[in-house]
C-alpha cells in the first residue's frame, strides 16, 4: 500500500513537474526599444512591469539601437532590429512607405474602438491604415497660452478661460499684448512684456487660420495664400515691428514679466516648480483666427517589425499601453494620453493648483504636426531658414517672405 502512495505521490509531482516545466516552454520573450530619456528609463519600465502582471506569458526584455532612427533602420533592414520599436513622428511616414513598420488595421479593427479615444493617429495613419500607436509626446494638442492671471489683474483686465471657446482671437491676443507690454521707467525698453512666442514653431498659427505649410498629399505648400499671409505679417508685427514678445520664454516663470506665452505641453508640466506661488498663472487655448482655435498634434508611434515573428504578442503589449492602466501610467507621470477614460478624467484634468485646467491641451480640433514637415525624401532646403530669419529681423516684408518660401519648397516637392 504504502508502495502505491508512494508511486502516486511521484506521479503527482512528475505531472506538476511537466505542467510547471510546459508553462515556461509557453512563455514568450519579445523585445522592445523606445522612448528619449525620463520616457524610457521611467514610464516604460512601469509599464512593462505592470504587463508582467497582466500577462505573464509574455515577458519583455529591453534592446538597445544607437543612432536613432538611422541605426534603427540598419538593425531592421539587417535582421537585428526589436519585435516593438518607437519610431519620430516626423520620420513615420517614411518607415510606412518603405515597409518598415507592420500594418495593424486588423487589430485596430479586432480590439480597439477609436471613438475611445483621442484622434492623434495622424504621423502613423495612411490612407485609413493604421502602423502604429500613440506612445508618447506632446499630445493631441501640444501647446497652449500660459497666463499670468497677477498681470492681467494689475492691469484691470480679465485673463482669458480655459476652455476652447474661451481662447482670444488673433486680433484679442494682439491688442492685450500691447496693452500688457509696459516700459515703466521710460528708457525705451519694456519691463513687462504683453506675450511670447517661439519663432521656431511658428508654423503653428497657421492651423487657425485653416491653413498648413503643405496640403494633404504634400503636393503644394499653402505658404502663400492670404491666410498664411496674413499670419506671417501678424507674427512679425508683434516680434519685430512693435515689439510686443519677450526675448526670452523664460521670463515668464524666471522674472514672471510676462502676460501670456505659448508653450509646449512637456514645459507645462516643468514649470510649476519654478513659479512656486511667485505669481497665479493658468492656462488658455491657442488663438483663434479664421477656423478658431486649432492645435497640433504630435506623438511618437510603438509599432511592430514587419519582420517580427511573434507578432500577436507584441500587440498584446502594445494594446496593453492603450489600455486604462496603462494610459493612467503615463497620465500619473504628467505625459500626454489618448485615451479619453484617462485623458479627460477630472482627476488628471483639473486641480487646485495652478495651472488647474488643462483642458486647452484636450479640447477643439487638432491638425496633425507632420503636415508642417516636408515630405519623407525631402530635406529641408537651407534657404528656408535663411528666409524664415529675415523675415524675424524685419529685413523682408511677410508677403515677400511667404511668396520666396513657396518658391523654394515647390521647386522641391
Amino acid at each position: 500500500m504504502r508502495r502505491l502512495i508512494s508511486l502516486g505521490c511521484s506521479i503527482v509531482l512528475l505531472a506538476l513537474f511537466s505542467l510547471s516545466t510546459a508553462a515556461q516552454d509557453a512563455t514568450t520573450t519579445i523585445t522592445v526599444w523606445g522612448g528619449w530619456g525620463t520616457y524610457r528609463e521611467g514610464t516604460l519600465t512601469k509599464l512593462i512591469e505592470l504587463f508582467h502582471e497582466a500577462q505573464p506569458n509574455i515577458r519583455i526584455e529591453r534592446h538597445e539601437v544607437t543612432g536613432d532612427m538611422d541605426g534603427l533602420i540598419v538593425q531592421i533592414l539587417g535582421g537585428a532590429a526589436p519585435d516593438i520599436y518607437m519610431v519620430r513622428a516626423e520620420t513615420m511616414g517614411g518607415f510606412i512607405q518603405d515597409g518598415l513598420v507592420l500594418d495593424l488595421t486588423p487589430y485596430f479593427e479586432r480590439d480597439l474602438n477609436l471613438e475611445d479615444f483621442l484622434p492623434a493617429w495622424g504621423s502613423m495613419s495612411r490612407n485609413g491604415r493604421y502602423y502604429g500607436v500613440p506612445a508618447e509626446g506632446g499630445g493631441y494638442r501640444t501647446d497652449a497660452m500660459c497666463v499670468n492671471r497677477d498681470l492681467f489683474a494689475q492691469a484691470g483686465i480679465a485673463h482669458p478661460g480655459p476652455e476652447i471657446e474661451d481662447a482670444l482671437t488673433y486680433d484679442e491676443w494682439e491688442e492685450l499684448a500691447r496693452r500688457l507690454t509696459i516700459d515703466r521707467d521710460g528708457n525705451g525698453e519694456p519691463e513687462q512684456w504683453g506675450t511670447h512666442f517661439s519663432t521656431s514653431r511658428w508654423y503653428q498659427f497657421l492651423l487657425s487660420n485653416g491653413v498648413s505649410i503643405f496640403n494633404e498629399d504634400w503636393s503644394d505648400t499653402e505658404i502663400d495664400t492670404p491666410q498664411a499671409i496674413e499670419v506671417l505679417e501678424r507674427l512679425q508685427r508683434i516680434h519685430y515691428h512693435d515689439r510686443l514678445s519677450a526675448p526670452n520664454s523664460y521670463w515668464f516663470e524666471g522674472q514672471g514679466n510676462v502676460a501670456m506665452n505659448i508653450l509646449w505641453r512637456s514645459r507645462v508640466a516643468a514649470i510649476p516648480q519654478v513659479i512656486g506661488d511667485k505669481f497665479d498663472w493658468s492656462l488658455s487655448p491657442l488663438p483663434a483666427g479664421e477656423a478658431g482655435s486649432v492645435g497640433l498634434t504630435s506623438m511618437n508611434p510603438f509599432a511592430i517589425n514587419p519582420h517580427s515573428s511573434k507578432k500577436d504578442a507584441a500587440w498584446e503589449f502594445l494594446r496593453f499601453t492603450l489600455s486604462e492602466e496603462g494610459q493612467r501610467v503615463s497620465a500619473i507621470e504628467g505625459r500626454a494620453t489618448v485615451l479619453r477614460a484617462v485623458a479627460l478624467d477630472p482627476e488628471f484634468v483639473f486641480s487646485d493648483e495652478p495651472p488647474y485646467n488643462l483642458m486647452p491641451f484636450l479640447g477643439g480640433d487638432a491638425v496633425d504636426g507632420t503636415r508642417q514637415r516636408e515630405p519623407q525624401g525631402v530635406r529641408r532646403p537651407a534657404a528656408i531658414g535663411e528666409i524664415l530669419q529675415q523675415l524675424w529681423r524685419g529685413e523682408i516684408p511677410a508677403a515677400a517672405a511667404a511668396q520666396q518660401m513657396a518658391q523654394v519648397w515647390r521647386s522641391v516637392l
